[in-house]
């Protein structure tokens, strides 16, 4: 998928980067805060706190099985949730440690505007976002997570639902070595 509206494209852009947030200050706010404390000291509950894993700015070096190299800050796993959603309970967490493991930071949405034990600052999902995602008037299905080309914002839809995150690792190597290609 391609995202075609360029004010979508531009906001998710800026958003997927960490510069801005569509239509909302305050999460904005909170987005500064999080990239200002990167480098201090945190505590246990801190670390759960922030949205995205933590690796440098610059992202890491990442090779796919076919020996090619790619580098993880140009991407981005797009994670649909809700709080109330006990697959997302089930869910969040280990893709939290597949992030840790392989440099590839989640860009977490929230569905019903409140984050999880994962997530709790996950961003309100805005409308054109949805449509973009799932197609217009779909609210989609949680949890959901789609790769996205940050410079490019070519998606790739991963998995809908629980899914182990082997599959979803052989996914997200599949969708980059064809479009590597």
């Amino acid at each position: 998928m391609k995202i075609q509206h360029p004010k979508v494209a531009l906001g998710l852009v800026l958003m997927l980067s960490g510069v801005v947030s569509m239509g909302h200050a305050s999460t904005l706010d909170e987005l500064k805060a999080l990239e200002a404390g990167k480098g201090e000291p945190q505590s246990r509950t801190e670390e759960r706190s922030v949205p995205e894993t933590s690796t440098s700015s610059a992202g890491r070096t990442y090779r796919l099985p076919d020996g090619r190299s790619i580098n993880t800050a140009d991407y981005r796993l797009v994670l649909f949730m809700q709080s109330s959603c006990h697959f997302c309970q089930q869910f969040d967490p280990q893709l939290i440690q597949l992030s840790t493991q392989t440099g590839f930071k989640v860009f977490p949405y929230t569905l019903d505007g409140k984050g999880d034990v994962s997530f709790p600052q996950a961003i309100p999902a805005p409308r054109a976002v949805l449509d973009q995602f799932f197609g217009p008037g779909n609210n989609g299905v949680t949890p959901t997570t789609w790769l996205v080309n940050v410079n490019t914002l070519q998606s790739w839809p991963l998995a809908q639902g629980v899914t182990d995150m082997n599959s979803l690792l052989q996914r997200i190597n599949q969708a980059l070595m064809f479009h590597q290609s």
